[in-house]
C-alpha cells in the first residue's frame, strides 16, 4: 500500500532535518517562540518532538515491513543495556525528577538518553535498510557547511553576525556555546573526509568537501577551542598511521604517500609551534596562544585535576553500582568540595570529563558500558567491508572524539552525533534478531489498522507530556524575567510579574527548579528593597515565595544551592533566623564552600551578632588564605568588631597595607567611618583612570564625606572638564556646597 511509501519518506527526511536543528534559536528562528536559554531549549524540544513524530511512523512501517526492524549487533545490544541500566540509575537516584527531566540550561536527563537511543534504532534501521547512509551525511556536511560560514561572518563581523555574549571573540555559531560548535565541527570533519575518500571519483564533489572542510576547519579554529582541536589533529595522526601502515594495495598508494607527507608535516609543525611557543607570532593568535598556554600547573588544568581527583572519584567510590544519577553532580561537587576552588565556578553541575560525568552518572556499570561503545565501534570499524581509509577516518573520529571527551561534557548535537556513527557501525556489523525476540514475516493491514491507532494516541499523549508544560514554562518564564510585556511593550507592575511567575509554575517538572531560584531572585533583589512596592504586594510575595520555597526543598533535600537561595530571600526580607536555620542546613550539605560561609557572616552581620560573623568568616578565611575576598570580609567583621588592629593585620598580611582597592572593603570603611581610606582607595582609583569622570566622581563623594569641602570642589570641577554633560550637574553641588546648603560630613 501507498502509505509505506509516505512513511518511509516521512523517516528519511525527518531523519535529515536532525543536522539542521543546529540553527535553532529559540526567539529568532520561524515558529519557535522566545523562551528560557534559547539556545538550548528551541534545539532540545525541536529534537524531542521530531523523534517522537519518527517513533509513530517508524512502529508503524517497522510492523508492515521486516526489512524496517532492529538488528543485532553488539553496538545495539550495548545501547539497550545502556539505556535500561541508566533507567535503573534513575530511579536509584539521589534527586530522580531531575535525573529524568533535567533543566533548561542542560535539556539533558534520562529523557534526552531516551530519545537519542530511539533515534539510534530509527536511523541504524532504516537508513541501512534504503541504503541512505551516504546521503544522509552530504545532507549534514551540509548544514556543517552552513555553520563554518557563520562562524565566518562571525569572526569577520559581516551581515551583523557576532558571537553571543558569552563566548566573547570566539566563533559561536548558532551554538551559544564554543564548545559545542567545536565538538560538532568534530564529527563534521571526520564525516566529510570519509565523502571524500567515499565519492574520489567526482570531481565536482570533491571540490565542495574541499570547501566545506576550510569553513568547518575556520569554525573550528576560531572557537578556540583546545580539546577539540588538539582531538582532531590527535584523530589526524591516527589517520595518517593507520592509512600508512594498512593502505598498501596499489589503489592506494598515492593516498598512503600523502599520508606518510601528512605524518611528516604534522610532526614537524608541531615542533616548530613547540619551539615557537613564546613567539610574538605564537602570541598574538588568541587560538594558537590558548593552546600554547597548556600546561600541568596553569589553573584551569589544576582546577580540572582537582575536580576529578578529590571530588568526582571520592563521589564515584561512595555510590559505586547506581551513582549519583543523572544530573546530580552538583551533589558530589558540594559535598566534597575543595576550598582552593574558590576561584572557578561555584556551582559544578558536570565533572567537564565524559567519561567521569557517566562513572557518576550511573556507577561503574554504565561507565563500562560507556567505553564498551568505544571499544565495539573500534571492532565493527576494523572488521567491516570499508576501505582501509575510510576505516582509518573513522578510527580517526573515535580518537579525536574519545581525546575531546576528556576535557568538556556533550551537548545535545555532540551526544545525537556520536550515536548517528555508533548505528552507522552498528549497520556494518549486524546480525538479525533471534527468532524467538521478533517475527520475520511481514505484518498485515489487519495488524496495522489495530496497532496504527494505539500508537497515535501513546505516542501523540507522549508527545504532549513530555513537551508542552515545559515548553510552556519556558516560554513564561522570560515573559517573567522581562521588564515589559512581550506583547504590548508596556512596562510589568511587580504584581504582574508575580503573576506570571505564578503562572510559571503551575505545573510540570522541568524548569521548575529554575523557575524557584529566579523568583526567588526576584523577591529578593526586586521586591524587598524597592520603595515603590506596596506593603501590601512586599507580603503577598514573601508569603507566595516563602510557600513555593518550603513546598520545593521539600522534595529536594540535600540541596545546598536552594537552601542558599531560599536563604538570601529570607534574609532580604528581614527574617535572618529563619536564614540562618536555612545556612546551617547548606552548610551542613557543602561545609567547605566560602560562599556560603560569607552569606552566613553577612546574615549575622544584618543581625547584629558581630561576635558570630567574626567566627564564621574567619573560618572562611583559613579555609584558604589566598581567597582575597575571604580575607576582606574577615577583615570588615574584625572592623565591625571594634578590632581595627587586627583588621589592618589580616589586609596588610595580604595586600601589603590597607587600601585595597575592593568594593566590599570600601563599604566596611564608610560604614565604620574611616573617611581618610575611603579618599585612600579613590585615589588609587583615579590614578588609575585619571580621565574617567565617574573616578573623580567617586573621590568627590569621598571627600564630602570625609568633610573636606574644598576637595570636594576640586574633584567636581576636574568631573565638569572630563564630562560637559555633567557640569550643570557638578556646579549646582559645588554652588551649594559654597553656600552651605550642602554641607560636608553630614550625609
Amino acid at each position: 500500500m501507498n502509505y509505506t511509501t509516505t512513511l518511509k519518506w516521512v523517516l528519511l527526511i525527518g531523519i535529515a532535518a536532525v543536522p539542521f536543528i543546529t540553527f535553532i534559536i529559540a526567539g529568532n528562528f520561524p515558529f519557535v517562540p522566545p523562551m528560557f536559554f534559547p539556545y538550548i531549549t528551541g534545539k532540545n524540544f525541536a529534537f524531542r518532538i521530531l523523534v517522537e513524530v519518527l517513533l509513530l511512523a517508524y512502529v508503524i512501517l517497522a510492523i508492515k515491513e521486516p526489512k524496517y526492524r532492529p538488528h543485532s549487533s553488539l553496538l545495539m545490544w550495548t545501547a539497550l543495556g545502556f539505556a535500561v541500566w541508566m533507567g535503573l540509575a534513575t530511579f536509584m537516584s539521589v534527586d530522580g525528577i531531575k535525573s529524568f527531566w533535567s533543566n533548561y540550561e542542560r535539556m539533558d536527563g534520562y529523557v534526552t538518553l531516551i530519545h537519542v537511543f530511539i533515534f539510534f534504532v530509527i536511523a541504524g534501521a532504516v537508513l541501512a535498510a534504503e541504503k541512505w547512509w551516504d546521503i544522509f551525511f552530504r545532507v549534514s556536511v551540509s548544514a556543517a557547511t552552513l555553520q563554518g560560514l557563520y562562524a565566518l561572518f562571525q569572526v569577520l563581523h559581516l551581515f551583523g553576525f557576532t558571537p553571543s555574549s558569552q563566548s566573547g571573540i570566539r566563533a559561536d555559531t548558532s551554538f551559544g556555546n564554543a564548545i559545542y560548535v567545536a565538538v560538532f565541527m568534530l564529527f563534521s570533519i571526520f564525516i566529510t573526509l570519509y565523502l571524500l575518500v567515499r565519492d574520489r571519483r567526482s570531481t565536482w564533489l570533491q571540490a565542495l568537501y574541499g570547501v566545506a572542510l576550510v569553513l568547518q576547519f575556520i569554525a573550528l579554529y576560531y572557537s578556540q577551542t583546545r580539546g577539540a582541536i588538539l582531538g582532531v589533529v590527535g584523530g589526524l595522526l591516527i589517520v595518517a598511521i593507520y592509512i600508512g601502515w594498512r593502505a598498501t594495495s596499489p589503489e592506494w598508494k598515492t593516498l598512503r604517500t600523502w599520508s606518510f607527507g601528512l605524518l611528516g608535516g604534522m610532526v614537524l609543525l608541531g615542533g616548530l609551534f613547540f619551539a615557537l611557543r613564546d613567539s610574538s607570532f605564537v602570541r598574538s593568535s588568541t587560538t594558537l596562544n590558548r593552546i600554547a598556554s597548556i600546561s600541568l600547573t596553569d589553573k584551569t588544568t589544576q582546577a580540572r585535576f582537582t575536580l576529578w581527583r578529590d571530588m568526582a572519584i571520592p563521589g564515584a567510590l561512595e555510590r559505586p553500582v547506581f551513582g549519583w544519577g543523572q544530573e546530580n553532580f552538583n551533589y558530589v561537587f558540594n559535598k566534597y568540595y575543595v576550598p582552593s576552588m574558590y576561584d572557578q565556578e561555584q556551582w559544578f553541575d558536570r565533572t567537564h570529563n565524559e567519561f567521569l560525568d557517566w562513572l557518576i552518572s550511573g556507577g561503574f556499570p554504565a561507565f563500562l558500558l560507556y567505553l564498551l561503545f568505544f571499544v565495539f565501534a573500534l571492532w565493527a570499524i576494523i572488521r567491516s567491508s570499508l576501505s582501509v581509509p575510510e576505516q582509518a577516518i573513522f578510527l580517526g573520529l573515535l580518537g579525536a572524539y574519545g581525546f575531546s571527551n576528556i576535557t568538556v561534557f556533550h551537548d545535545l548535537m555532540s551526544f545525537i552525533y556520536f550515536f548517528i556513527v555508533l548505528a552507522f557501525l552498528h549497520g556494518l556489523s549486524w546480525n538479525p534478531l533471534p527468532r524467538a525476540m521478533i517475527w520475520l514475516k511481514a505484518g498485515d493491514d489487519r495488524l496495522v489498522a489495530i496497532v496504527a491507532p494505539i500508537a497515535l494516541v501513546v505516542i501523540l499523549g507522549g508527545v504532549w507530556m513530555l513537551n508542552a508544560p515545559g515548553l510552556t514554562r519556558a516560554q513564561t518564564l522570560i515573559e517573567a524575567l522581562s521588564n515589559n510585556n512581550l506583547r504590548t511593550g508596556v512596562a510589568l507592575t511587580p504584581e504582574e510579574h508575580l503573576g506570571i511567575f505564578k503562572k510559571a509554575l503551575l505545573e510540570g517538572d522541568l524548569g521548575k527548579q529554575e523557575t524557584i531560584e529566579q523568583l526567588f531572585q526576584y523577591a529578593s533583589n526586586g521586591i524587598a528593597p524597592s520603595s515603590s512596592v506596596s506593603p501590601q504586594t512586599k507580603q503577598e510575595a514573601f508569603n507566595y515565595t516563602r510557600a513555593q520555597g518550603d513546598e520545593f526543598l521539600s522534595s529536594r533535600p540535600g540541596d545546598a544551592r536552594l537552601e542558599l537561595f531560599m536563604s538570601v530571600f529570607l534574609a532580604q526580607f528581614g527574617q535572618y533566623d529563619a536564614s540562618l536555620e536555612h545556612l546551617t542546613k547548606s552548610l551542613e550539605f557543602s561545609p567547605k564552600k566560602q560562599q556560603i560561609l560569607f552569606q552566613l557572616g553577612a546574615t549575622y552581620i544584618q543581625k547584629g551578632d558581630i561576635a558570630h560573623a567574626v567566627e564564621v568568616l574567619k573560618v572562611a578565611f583559613d579555609l584558604d588564605p589566598r581567597y582575597a575576598n575571604a580575607r576582606v570580609l574577615y577583615a570588615g567583621a574584625l572592623y565591625y568588631a571594634g578590632k581595627s588592629a587586627q583588621g589592618d593585620a589580616v589586609l596588610t598580611e595580604g595586600f601589603g597595607g590597607v587600601l585595597y582597592d575592593n568594593d566590599q572593603l570600601l563599604q566596611v570603611y564608610g560604614n565604620t567611618k574611616q573617611f581618610d581610606r575611603v579618599v585612600g582607595i579613590w585615589k588609587i582609583r583615579v590614578e588609575n583612570n585619571p580621565k574617567n569622570a565617574d573616578m573623580h566622581l567617586g573621590l568627590a563623594s569621598a571627600y564630602f564625606a570625609a568633610g573636606n569641602g574644598t576637595q570636594t570642589i576640586e574633584e567636581l570641577k576636574i568631573v565638569a572638564e572630563l564630562n560637559p554633560s555633567m557640569a550643570a550637574q557638578a556646579q549646582s553641588l559645588i554652588s551649594q556646597i559654597q553656600n552651605g546648603t550642602l554641607k560636608p560630613g553630614q550625609q
